[in-house]
């Protein structure tokens, strides 16, 4: 496990001041909030405190909105979706709306989305569009987030790049969101964070730090050391596919074609006895014949590049944008692999060659999603950890803006071992309804910035906390609570939790397990 401290604050006024450039030009504070993530969760967090009357700078280092739910990410980990409320629960509803207006309620294409928990990439990004177009907020596309100026513990602007041109600006604020799947904002900001595995004994954590899993029990295998460690789970893309021919595009190839690299799978058919395409990856169905391509845990080798998310979580970017083409290569010639390799029987190579990428998805990146699936990069470190124990036992609490239900989920860490029904770190443990504390998404020390994905949890913990839906469930707590800031003129941890409470209520927010709202769809199980 790593816990990093800053070596210094993150800035001092006077010498940001005079490093980033264009400051002393600009009028201060023109944005109430401002929000730097075009996550469901970061969108989620603009709406809100745009709807409270705050103007609003939404940062999108994407040129396309809505992160994983609009890069592949179709299918839904929702657990019990009656307990989906506020803003999350509006976001699937516009998109069982879309199905619903444009094909009919009796249609296959609405029955398919399950009331929006399934949906095409291109809806979700529409979806989301139409939500940041309100008026209030500003959203800045492909900017990066490369600095910040503070002082006493305050955040007052920070600086961007545009990712094509190159040029910089300075945006100023009030209060400060960071939505981001990675946690750039709040390291940069200065705050202490985690990354990797904590010790079994750390928390008490019984699937903590080195684990192999019994896949029917859930429980530890021997062999499993529980000592922790800086593993991170693993990564991959989510490609949209299609069976189509009306629909189809070509496969793009991988630059660097090795089929050694994936000749195991030849060991894995003869153990197994497998046939199938769904031996090898999940594919979930998505309305007009799409699906969401996932990893299979059982599979030996599948679309998760194993030990590749290793250096991601603190990486620069063009080390990312190299780890991130690894990823890419990785699927691209699993694909082909699975495809064309001789030594594959023909039958199953006819069946993966009738896959392809959906022709009206991601249509500016070759038919390929926008970004990696980062399940895990920094987690805040804050005075409060969300751990095991808060989503099996201690399931309550006093300061709770949202709640939570599904499994506590990580992919693998390390290498298949062939004695295992999974590869080392790849866990499911079924969890209670639990209530989602606001402390999580408190610094220790910047007092008007507030932590809505990358939160306090440890490396189990997380596990649940980690979905979408949930994420959404925090940004639109995140941009509540910044909006009663403004209003207050009080810092993050002076938010009056009762009253944040009660707006969150009023804007559709389930707090807890008593208050759900039965869903009409059906919800999934968990994928493996």
């Amino acid at each position: 496990m790593g816990f990093k401290l800053p070596v210094v604050l993150a800035c001092c006024a006077a010498a940001c001041l005079a490093s980033i450039p264009g400051c002393g030009g600009l009028e201060q504070a023109p944005y109430d909030v401002v929000v730097v993530g075009d996550t469901p969760s970061g969108i989620c967090a603009a709406v809100a405190a745009a709807r409270k009357g705050c103007r609003v700078c939404l940062v999108a280092e994407q040129e396309h909105l809505g992160g994983m739910m609009a890069s592949g990410l179709g299918s839904t980990d929702a657990g019990r979706p009656e307990l989906i409320g506020g803003l999350a629960r509006e976001v699937f509803g516009r998109i069982a709306g879309h199905y619903e207006k444009t094909y009919g309620r009796a249609s296959r294409q609405f029955g398919q989305c399950r009331h929006g928990l399934r949906f095409e990439p291109h809806v979700a990004e529409e979806v989301f569009d139409r939500l940041a177009a309100r008026p209030g907020i500003t959203v800045l596309k492909g900017r990066r987030f490369i600095d910040c100026l503070a002082a006493d513990n305050r955040i007052t602007a920070i600086l961007l790049r545009s990712r094509l041109g190159g040029g910089e600006q300075t945006v100023y604020g009030k209060f400060f969101v960071d939505a981001t799947y990675t946690g750039d904002f709040l390291a940069l900001a200065g705050e202490p964070f985690r990354t990797g595995r904590e010790d079994r004994e750390f928390f008490g954590e019984s699937m903590a730090g080195h684990i192999f899993q019994h896949d029917k029990t859930h429980l530890p295998l021997p062999g499993s050391t529980g000592l922790g460690d800086s593993l991170v789970q693993a990564y991959n893309y989510r490609l949209c596919l299609t069976d189509s021919a009306g629909n189809s595009a070509p496969l793009p190839g991988p630059v660097n074609y090795d089929p050694e690299r994936y000749r195991i799978l030849y060991r894995y058919l003869r153990q197994k006895g497998a046939a199938s395409p769904a031996d090898f990856m999940i594919f979930s169905p998505l309305p007009n014949r799409k699906y969401d391509i996932n990893n299979w845990g059982y599979c030996w080798l599948s679309t998760d590049l194993i030990g590749g998310s290793q250096a991601y979580p603190e990486a620069e970017a063009r080390q990312r944008q190299e780890i991130e083409k690894r990823h890419l290569e990785h699927v691209l010639g699993l694909m082909r692999f699975l495809r064309t390799d001789p030594g594959l029987p023909e039958a199953l190579r006819r069946e993966f060659a009738r896959y392809n990428p959906a022709a009206d998805e991601f249509a500016d990146n070759r038919h390929l999603p926008f970004q990696l699936y980062v399940r895990e990069a920094r987690r805040l470190a804050s005075y409060f950890t969300f751990t095991e124990r808060d989503a099996l036992v201690d399931t309550l609490k006093e300061d709770a803006i949202g709640m939570g239900s599904y499994p506590m989920d990580s992919h693998a860490t390390g290498a298949w071992d062939y004695g295992y029904p999974f590869a080392e770190g790849f866990f499911i443990l079924p969890c209670r309804p639990y209530q989602i504390p606001y402390r999580v998404m408190l610094p220790r020390w910047t007092r008007n910035l507030l932590v809505s994905a990358c939160v306090s949890a440890s490396h189990v913990a997380y596990g649940t906390l980690r979905m979408e839906p949930v994420y959404m469930i925090m940004g639109q707590a995140a941009g509540e609570a910044a909006a009663l800031c403004i209003d207050f003129n009080c810092e993050a941890d002076q938010v009056p939790v009762n009253i944040l409470q009660e707006k969150l209520r009023e804007s559709g927010a389930i707090l807890s397990a008593a208050e759900a709202i039965p869903w009409p769809g059906k919800p999934d199980k968990p994928d493996v």
